[in-house]
């Protein structure tokens, strides 16, 4: 995502109100439709979602999957960006899905949590001599599991922040390419700090440490060396 958080969109669709794009969007609707083809996402239409019920942000998301994929267009982000800006916010939503970012966010993820479980089963039967428990399952370990498993996500987050940081460049990259509007991507990326209320420039190590995206003044410049529509 670029900048907020989709979750409670996609997995409780039943708090939001999902209504087609009417004939006043058509040619948006068309030039979403047209992008999603060249990435090799067959929709089955553009709808809006009454995202400003729960808050201000605005984003863009691709969900479902095969004849249930639709684009979801955020009526925060219909109603105040242009129709060049939203193309590019799809686009990088639509760069995640070229580069199967899903699929490989769950693999690493999936990985680094089974390392992390094997770490903790080492250091609980080492804690049931230490401190003599009745055995891994015993309750009195759960604070030794808990202090194992939050040293171990503290060490690994930056390492699973400098990967999502990655696949986020991608994306950005696609979304460039994929439209050739830059301009239009940094204003929508400036657009969309103001209005999430996003740091646009972190010190570096906030950004290594705690980041899953790049910091956004890097992603607005480079948006902008990459010139203007191509029409």
């Amino acid at each position: 995502m670029i900048l907020a958080n989709l979750a409670p969109v996609l997995f409780f669709p039943i708090f939001y109100k999902f209504t087609p794009l009417g004939e006043e969007h058509a040619d948006l609707v068309q030039r979403l439709l047209r992008l999603s083809e060249e990435a090799g996402a067959h929709v089955r239409g553009v709808y809006r979602f009454d995202m400003s019920r729960r808050t201000k942000a605005a984003n863009a998301a691709l969900t479902g999957l095969g004849s249930t994929r639709r684009i979801l267009l955020g009526d925060t982000l219909l109603d105040k960006f242009p129709p060049e800006e939203i193309e590019t916010v799809l686009a990088h939503e639509l760069g995640h899905h070229v580069h199967r970012d899903i699929p490989l966010g769950i693999l690493v993820e999936s990985a680094i949590t089974l390392v992390g479980l094997g770490l903790a089963s080492l250091v609980l039967k080492w804690g049931v001599g230490i401190f003599r428990y009745e055995g891994v399952w015993d309750i009195a370990a759960l604070p030794l599991f808990a202090m194992v498993v939050g040293a171990y996500g503290l060490v690994t987050m930056p390492l699973s922040n400098a990967i999502s940081r990655w696949r986020e460049r991608r994306a950005d990259e696609y979304a460039l390419h994929a439209t050739g509007k830059g301009q239009a991507y940094a204003s929508a990326l400036a657009r969309l700090a103001n209005q999430n209320l996003a740091e646009a420039d972190p010190e570096p190590w906030v950004e290594w440490l705690l980041y899953s995206h790049p910091a956004l003044s890097r992603r607005i410049e480079h948006a902008k060396s990459i010139g203007v529509s191509r029409g």
